[in-house]
């Protein structure tokens, strides 16, 4: 993960290393696993998946649906939350990840940022839903080795074709992404 330093220089943030070939393969095969993430979470997310969503959260996982909101803790809680949240008048969805990067904080905990794009149609008449923004999310390799969402911010660039768009939200965030805040 990049960053700009005190002369204005672009930087890799600091990231325990991988000294031998079998920590560096290890770091890619990681990677890749915690891209999947995003892209199971977005999946799940456009067919209506809860269930499959809140399995990409830890037991504890927290979700921040915005930066005023106070945070959704735990599995079950999120999959009630995405429960009503994903519902039946949606006629298509279509989430659309790029520019993600991520910084190992240890060889079992990182940081991820994403942009994303949505798109949503509804089959009662409202009308068409844009949403473009980002993630920002700490996720961890647990006791089975599969990489889960510890934390989970989402916020809004600018939001069309809902009564309360959100806007703006990606000016003065931290940097590197600071995916917890208050519950």
């Amino acid at each position: 993960m990049k960053y700009i330093n005190s002369e204005g220089r672009m930087c890799s943030l600091p990231e325990p290393g991988a000294e031998d070939l079998e920590q560096r393969i290890e770091r890619l095969e990681a990677q890749r696993e915690i891209s999947e993430i995003l892209f199971h979470y977005t999946r799940c997310v456009d067919r209506g998946d809860a269930a499959g969503v809140a399995s990409c959260y830890t037991e504890d996982g927290c979700f921040y649906p915005g930066d005023n909101m106070p945070g959704i803790q735990g599995k079950d809680r999120i999959f009630r939350l995405f429960t009503r949240l994903l519902e039946p008048n949606v006629q298509t969805c279509a989430h659309h990840i790029c520019n993600q990067q991520l910084c190992f904080l240890s060889r079992e905990e990182a940081l991820v940022y994403a942009c994303f794009r949505s798109c949503k149609t509804f089959s009662d008449g409202r009308p068409e839903e844009n949403c473009w923004g980002g993630y920002e999310l700490r996720v961890l390799r647990e006791a089975d080795g599969q990489w889960r969402i510890k934390s989970h911010k989402c916020f809004m660039n600018n939001q069309t074709g809902c009564e309360t768009p959100r806007q703006r939200e990606q000016l003065d965030r931290p940097w590197p992404p600071l995916p917890e805040y208050r519950l």
